[in-house]
């Protein structure tokens, strides 16, 4: 009887590793498609981060298993606004979103905060600064304990 449970012991550690290896599998390509202009912001009573695409809100299906590799490209110029909204998305039990509309101007470029990261938006495309990125990397990585 003990030999029997070890071998249904050792299939299930082996059906559960093969069902996580897929799913990083899946998280990495994923996040490979993912582009800031995924990204947009709506101004109502509050100011709220949206993203738009299928693989935006497969990422957000997949959940917080997703937040180390979104925290690895948060510091990319082109890919680190749309990752700090999705982990947004997927953390957003631990903050609130922003009262609108706390925009500032500097020439043509608009400047707002989502959820503490500083976003620049300059001919409808979302940016960051890279130490705005930066930082809010460390504070992301602090949260989800990566």
């Amino acid at each position: 009887m003990t030999n029997l449970f070890r071998k249904i012991a050792l299939i299930l550690l082996v059906f559960i590793s093969s069902l996580s290896y897929a799913q990083n599998k899946e998280v990495d390509s994923l996040i490979q498609k993912l582009d800031n202009k995924d990204a947009y912001i709506v101004l109502m009573k509050t100011t709220s981060p949206r993203l738009k695409g299928n693989t935006a809100n497969r990422i957000i299906e997949i959940g917080k298993m997703a937040s180390p590799e979104l925290i690895k490209i948060l510091d990319s110029q082109s890919q680190g606004v749309v990752a700090h909204f999705i982990l947004s998305k997927i953390w957003q039990e631990v903050w609130e979103e922003e009262v609108c509309c706390n925009i500032r101007s500097v020439g043509e470029i608009e400047i707002l905060t989502i959820n503490g990261l500083e976003i620049r938006v300059e001919n409808n495309v979302l940016y960051s600064t890279q130490e705005s990125l930066k930082r809010k990397k460390e504070i992301w990585k602090k949260l989800c304990q990566v």
